[in-house]
C-alpha cells in the first residue's frame, strides 16, 4: 500500500513537473512570437516613414485663381421701371488640388481638371514655400495637366514605378492636400487594376485603392513600398463625397508617356492603332463561336492604318496585346496611349475560330483640322453631316454644329450639355462651321458669359457659359 501511495506521488510530480517545463515553453514560444510580431510591425511602419521623408519635399498643394465674369440684372429697377439693364459683375474663384514635382527644374504633374481654366497657378511646399507656375499642357482626354514652376531653383522630383508590374494587394500609399489638408498621407492596398469603362475620363485604365482619397487629393501621387509613383490619384466613387475605400489612379506608364510627349512637344502626341472596337457579349460570344468572352470585337479597320498593315479585319476578336490580355474596348485604347509613336507591338487575334499573332508599329494619330472639329470650353464641335442628323433624330433642315464631346468636370458636364446636342448660335450669331463659332468666340474676353443655343431633338433652349 504504501508502495502504491509513493508510485503515485512520484507520478504526480513528475506530471507536475511536466507541465510546469510545457507552460514554460508555450510562454517562451508566445514571447518569441509576440517579439517577431513587434519586430515585423516596427519595420512596417519604418518603411512607412521612410516612403513620408522620400516624398515630402515632392509633394506640392496647387491652389488656382479665376476671374469669372457674371451677368446679372436688378430686380428692384425691373419692379419700379419694367427693365433692368444687364449688368456684368467681375468674380474670382479658385480651386485647391495635389501634385508633385517630376523634374529638377520645376516641372509638376497634376489632373487637368485641377487646373482647367485657371489664370493664375501656385504650388506650395511642405516648408510653407509658394511659387507661381505656368501650364504647359494638358490633356483632358486622360486628365492630366504639365505645369512649370517659374524660378531657376534646384527641385527634388518624386521617380516614377513601372505601373505594368504592380499586383493586387501590395501597399498603396496616396499623398497629397485633401480637403486643404496639407502633406497628409493614407495608406491601402492596390485593389484592382485595369479599371474602365466607368465613364470618368475618355480614356481610362485605372488603378483602384482602398486608400484614401478624398476632394484635394486630384493629382497627388500614389506610390508603392519602395516611395516610387505608380498613379496619379484622380477620382473616386462615394455617394457622399467622402472617401468609402474605393479610388482610382491613372497609371504611372500612361502619365509618363503623356509628360514626356507635352515637355518634348508642347502638345499630347498620341499613339495610333487604327481600328474601332466593340465589347463581347454573350450574343456576339456565341454569333462568332467564341469560346470566351476575353477580348474585343473589331468593328473596322482604317484604311493604311498600324492595324490594316498587321492584317487585322473587321470581325477579328483582339485577345492580347504584348504580353497584356485584353477584357474591354476602352482597356484596349488606354494601353495604346500608354505607349510611344513608333512602339513595336504583337497582337494576338481570333479569326473564324484559329488564333493568329501580327506585329506592327504605333503610328502618331493625326490631329483634326480645325475646319472639322475643335475644342471651346470643354465642348468639342464639329460640322453637322447628314449622317448626324439622321443619327440623333433630327429634322433636316436643322444647323449649326454637333456636340462630340464634352469635357468632364467642366461647367458644360455639369450644365447636361451631351454629346449629339447642337449648338445654333453663339451671342446671338448663328454658325454653320467651327470657324464661324471660333471666330466669335475669340473676339469674347476670357471669363466672360456666352449665351449659347443649344439644340436636342426635342427642341431648343439657350445657355450661358463661362469662356
Amino acid at each position: 500500500m504504501y508502495f502504491k501511495k509513493s508510485l503515485l506521488t512520484v507520478v504526480c510530480a513528475l506530471f507536475l513537473f511536466s507541465c510546469s517545463n510545457s507552460k514554460a515553453d508555450s510562454q517562451t514560444a508566445i514571447t518569441s512570437s509576440s517579439l517577431a510580431v513587434s519586430k515585423n510591425a516596427i519595420e512596417t511602419q519604418n518603411e512607412f516613414v521612410s516612403v513620408s521623408n522620400k516624398l515630402k519635399d515632392s509633394v506640392v498643394n496647387i491652389r488656382t485663381k479665376k476671374t469669372v465674369y457674371v451677368n446679372y440684372y436688378n430686380p428692384i429697377e425691373q419692379f419700379l421701371y419694367g427693365r433692368s439693364e444687364p449688368r456684368t459683375e467681375k468674380k474670382e474663384s479658385g480651386s485647391l488640388g495635389s501634385g508633385f514635382i517630376i523634374s529638377t527644374d520645376g516641372y509638376v504633374m497634376t489632373n487637368n481638371h485641377v487646373v482647367n481654366g485657371a489664370d493664375e497657378i501656385f504650388v506650395k511646399f511642405s516648408d510653407g514655400r509658394e511659387l507661381e507656375a505656368k501650364l504647359v499642357g494638358n490633356d483632358p482626354e486622360v486628365d492630366i495637366a504639365i505645369l512649370k514652376i517659374q524660378s531657376k531653383e534646384t527641385f527634388k522630383p518624386a521617380e516614377f514605378g513601372n505601373s505594368d508590374n504592380i499586383s493586387v494587394g501590395q501597399w498603396a500609399i496616396a499623398f497629397g492636400n485633401p480637403l486643404g489638408l496639407n502633406d497628409t498621407m493614407t495608406v491601402g492596398i492596390v485593389s484592382a487594376k485595369g479599371r474602365s469603362s466607368l465613364g470618368i475620363e475618355k480614356i481610362e485604365n485605372f488603378i483602384q485603392t482602398d486608400a484614401a482619397i478624398n476632394q484635394g487629393n486630384s493629382g497627388g501621387p500614389l506610390v508603392d513600398i519602395s516611395g516610387k509613383v505608380i498613379g496619379i490619384n484622380t477620382a473616386i466613387y462615394s455617394p457622399s463625397g467622402g472617401s468609402i475605400g474605393i479610388g482610382f489612379a491613372i497609371p504611372a506608364n500612361l502619365a509618363v508617356n503623356i509628360k514626356d510627349s507635352i515637355i518634348r512637344t508642347g502638345k499630347v502626341e498620341r499613339a495610333f492603332l487604327g481600328t474601332e472596337l466593340q465589347d463581347l457579349n454573350p450574343q456576339l460570344v456565341k454569333q462568332f463561336n467564341l469560346s470566351t468572352s476575353n477580348g474585343v470585337l473589331v468593328t473596322n479597320v482604317t484604311e493604311g492604318s498600324p492595324a490594316e498593315k498587321a492584317g487585322l479585319k473587321s470581325g477579328d476578336v483582339i485577345t492580347q496585346l504584348n504580353d497584356s490580355r485584353v477584357n474591354s474596348a476602352s482597356q484596349l485604347v488606354a494601353q495604346i496611349a500608354s505607349l510611344r509613336v513608333g512602339s513595336n507591338i504583337s497582337l494576338t487575334y481570333i479569326r473564324d475560330g484559329k488564333t493568329y499573332k501580327a506585329n506592327t508599329v504605333l503610328t502618331k494619330r493625326a490631329e483634326t483640322p480645325v475646319s472639322q472639329a475643335a475644342a471651346f470650353s470643354g465642348l468639342s464641335l464639329k460640322t453637322l453631316t447628314k449622317q448626324d442628323i439622321q443619327k440623333y433624330g433630327y429634322s433636316a433642315s436643322m444647323t449649326g454644329l454637333i456636340v462630340t464631346g464634352v469635357g468632364s468636370n467642366t461647367e458644360a458636364a455639369k450644365i447636361g450639355i451631351q454629346p449629339g446636342m447642337i449648338v445654333r448660335s453663339i451671342n446671338r450669331v448663328s454658325v454653320n462651321s467651327v470657324e464661324d463659332f471660333k471666330k466669335v468666340y475669340d473676339s469674347i474676353q476670357k471669363g466672360a458669359s456666352m449665351l449659347i443655343l443649344i439644340a436636342t431633338p426635342n427642341g431648343s433652349q439657350y445657355i450661358t457659359l463661362n469662356k
